[in-house]
């Protein structure tokens, strides 16, 4: 016999049914991460889809960093560039690194987001993983190569990291540029086209209002926060320089877009504090524009207040718990970050490169 939920909770004290509420029915929101990092060095066995599966996350972007390897954690946690590479090291640092996930994906008989149907399986409940990259260095110049990258399963791409390249002015770099280059908008127009969704996040205020000004399709802020004060590259103050600044925020919700908030201690102290986070960014530019964006195991530990996806659950719990409505908790948790995603790819006006 199945109980719905609402008589279901007729046959339980108020004690209980909030004790059930938090704990069970949070189990049936499943929770989407527009960028995550989570398992991704060859050198950590860990089992990926485990550690998902527990947690039900059901659609995850994971993103590999096209400057990795040329860039190093400090003890302080900042990251130094240590070597602007040539576009064939990082075009062999690129198929490297996706051939290890690749790797994996086999192994964990993982299935990889190519279409809109395949977010609707992740949203439905089923494990998806959507090929990502953070910075866009291997194109070098090439216009081409992004139809590579398609044919090879990437479906989301950031136009900028750590180390400056020829696309967009980064924040933790003097900006030289001026923005977005016009290769930048030439990468985003063919981006559009293709059906691969724009990540903004480490791209310059300047880089972003021309990308929104750019791109025909809504368009992500992957991970950080919101921010009202103003930046300017490396200006610090609890890592602000590295937000998206309110204007920014507003026009790509506007168009469409979504922004994903970090468990981050740059900005939040703790996960209440987190949880406030992201009430003031749906107070900003609304429900439908706000998603997670944890950076999973890319920050350093001492700079994040989680290290694994049962920390998410807990946020999902904590949302409950402080009366927002499930409705809301949906769309953060998974649905926006989903619907994006259907968007630019049923967007794809060009031939399948495949």
């Amino acid at each position: 016999m199945t109980i719905h939920r609402r008589a279901f909770s007729a046959l339980l004290p108020a004690a209980l049914w909030s004790a059930f509420t938090k704990n069970s029915l949070a189990q049936e929101i499943f929770i989407s991460d527009t960028h995550s990092h989570i398992s991704l060095s060859p050198r950590d066995e860990a089992c990926l889809s485990c550690a998902l599966k527990t947690a039900e996350v059901t659609l995850v972007s994971w993103t590999l960093g096209s400057d990795s390897g040329f860039v190093q954690r400090l003890p302080s946690g900042a990251m130094q560039v240590n070597l602007k590479a040539t576009p064939e090291q990082y075009r062999e640092t690129f198929l490297r690194q996706l051939g290890g996930m690749f790797a994996r994906i086999r192994r964990e008989q993982i299935r990889i987001v190519r279409s809109a149907q395949d977010v609707d399986r992740a949203l439905a409940g089923e494990l998806r993983l959507v090929i990502s990259t953070e910075g866009a260095h291997y194109l070098g110049g090439d216009i081409a190569y992004l139809d590579l990258a398609y044919s090879r399963g990437v479906r989301q791409i950031g136009l900028g990291h750590f180390v400056e390249g020829d696309i967009t002015d980064v924040r933790t770099e003097p900006p030289k540029i001026g923005g977005l280059s016009a290769f930048g908008k030439d990468v985003i127009r063919r981006c559009n086209a293709l059906g691969i969704l724009v990540d903004l996040a480490h791209s310059t205020d300047a880089a972003v209002a021309q990308a929104l000004e750019t791109s025909t399709q809504p368009m992500l802020w992957s991970h950080s926060n919101i921010t009202r004060i103003p930046s300017f590259w490396n200006n610090g103050g609890k890592n602000q320089h590295m937000s998206v600044s309110f204007d920014n925020a507003k026009v790509m919700a506007e168009r469409g877009g979504v922004i994903g908030i970090w468990p981050s201690r740059f900005n939040f102290d703790n996960p209440d504090a987190y949880v406030a986070g992201l009430q003031a960014a749906i107070e900003m530019v609304g429900a439908d524009h706000v998603a997670f964006g944890t950076d999973m195991q890319g920050l350093a530990p001492a700079s994040t207040m989680m290290t694994d996806y049962s920390g998410m659950r807990d946020i999902v719990n904590r949302m409950l718990a402080k009366n927002m409505p499930e409705a809301v908790v949906r769309k953060v948790a998974s649905e926006n970050y989903g619907r994006l995603l259907k968007t630019v790819f049923n967007g794809r006006t060009a031939p399948d490169p495949m």
